[in-house]
């Protein structure tokens, strides 16, 4: 979907009472940026919940080398590793000493090719995406969940400096959590597309 589209869908609902958006319900160039915030920040504990993004890293092993490292800032856990034809399993073949570190219990044979996959981040939105309406890594499916985050921390964040009403912004807390349990309910998974069907579960931040 567009950035443009998840700030149009805000304008007209979600944000429609906080003085972010004009009448035709567009919101000010002037306050995008503050949303953006928030849809960051919701795309993070989206993509930290569950498997939206996958990728892979292939290492070539060393005999005498028995840890291995995903150097990629948008990696946020290892889920799978290969050597060569074979799987290996987790807490027998290998374990994690880090998000993003395997150690293997044996040493490889020289010249093998480590696979390891890993669940990864989304990309950080910036003014510059604004700009150039970029494309958002996020299925269709997540705008519901994703639009009830973002209003319930800009409801939390502008109702504190008016002195309002705080219920608004927990009555959005609610119904993000509910969105989260209706997309595992129903097995949503951008994964689920491939082969993976598996949520990580976290509370809600």
């Amino acid at each position: 979907m567009k950035l443009s589209e998840i700030f149009n869908a805000l304008a007209s609902g979600e944000l429609a009472n906080l003085h972010l958006a004009d009448s035709a319900n567009t919101i000010f160039d002037e306050k995008k940026e503050i949303v953006l915030r928030s849809i960051n920040l919701g795309l993070t504990d989206l993509y930290t919940r569950f498997y939206l993004k996958r990728k892979t890293k292939e290492l070539l092993v060393d005999k005498s080398i028995m840890v291995y490292k995903v150097d990629d800032v948008e990696c946020i856990e290892i889920t799978e590793v290969n050597l060569g034809l074979d799987k290996l399993c987790l807490n027998m073949d290998y374990h994690l000493l880090d998000t993003n570190t395997i150690k293997l219990f044996d040493y490889p044979r020289d010249k093998e090719t480590l696979l390891i996959e890993y669940k990864a981040r989304h990309k950080t939105l910036t003014q510059q995406d604004i700009d150039d309406d970029t494309d958002v890594e996020l299925p269709a499916s997540y705008m519901n969940a994703l639009l009830s985050f973002i209003a319930s921390r800009l409801y939390t964040s502008i109702v504190n400096q008016l002195d309002g009403d705080l219920n608004e912004s927990n009555r959005y807390a609610q119904r993000y959590v509910q969105e989260i349990q209706l997309l595992q309910q129903q097995g949503i998974d951008v994964d689920d597309l491939h082969q993976h069907t598996w949520f990580n579960q976290r509370g809600f931040i």
